[in-house]
């Protein structure tokens, strides 16, 4: 019922081109109680939040127990999580296009995509740390922090970008998950920063003998 209640509000906003004034309006649409609603979800206002996050939920879900996945380095991960959400976002993007029509700048905090950054950072989180676990990534005290919110704000860059994207099976999409991912690896790997201090670590070391 809870995902049968985001795909029905998913439609009520396309159909009528608005969201619903209150919950009575869904749930008559539904056929449903709002006692029953209320089971679910708290407002309309996590109903919405849920559009993206379920999404999002899916595609986690889809590659959790996946060996061939789990055998992936951080950035092969990231980029199949990205690909997987993109195409699954083709579905709704009739939705998107009108529920995000005056979201210009990609960094904003628009309203739903917070809910989507929390479901992505428990996503990745692990993921980042494994990878610090087995050397893959360094894991540096002062930033180590950043790398999941930097993550975060490429997908939220990626999804900007499709929304405006008209090319052809949404090629330019393809290209621009692949080189933001690598400048945003190129950050959370192992970088000039790394290589500096990794330098004046070996300096210290060898004066002190």
């Amino acid at each position: 019922m809870k995902n049968q209640i985001v795909s029905e509000y998913v439609k009520y906003c396309l159909k009528k081109g608005h969201a619903p004034v209150n919950v009575f309006q869904l749930c008559e649409e539904l056929s449903v109680t709002e006692t029953e609603f209320y089971s679910h979800f708290g407002s309309l206002e996590k109903v919405e939040e849920a559009v993206l996050v379920t999404r999002w939920q899916s595609v986690a879900d889809k590659f959790a127990d996946d060996e061939q996945f789990a055998g992936f380095g951080l950035t092969e991960k990231m980029l199949t999580l990205h690909f997987a959400f993109i195409e699954n976002l083709r579905e709704i993007r009739s939705y998107l296009l009108w529920k995000y029509q005056d979201w210009k700048n990609p960094m904003d905090q628009v309203k739903g995509l917070m809910a989507l950054r929390h479901a992505f950072q428990q996503t990745v989180t692990p993921m980042l740390d494994m990878a610090s676990n087995q050397g893959e990534i360094p894991d540096r005290k002062v930033v180590s922090k950043l790398n999941v919110e930097a993550l975060g704000m490429n997908l939220a860059f990626v999804m900007h970008f499709w929304l405006k994207d008209d090319s052809a099976d949404f090629e330019r999409t393809d290209a621009c998950i692949e080189k933001s991912l690598q400048l945003t690896m190129d950050f959370v790997g192992r970088n000039a920063v790394d290589k500096l201090f990794d330098l004046g670590k070996f300096l210290i070391q060898g004066f002190q003998k």
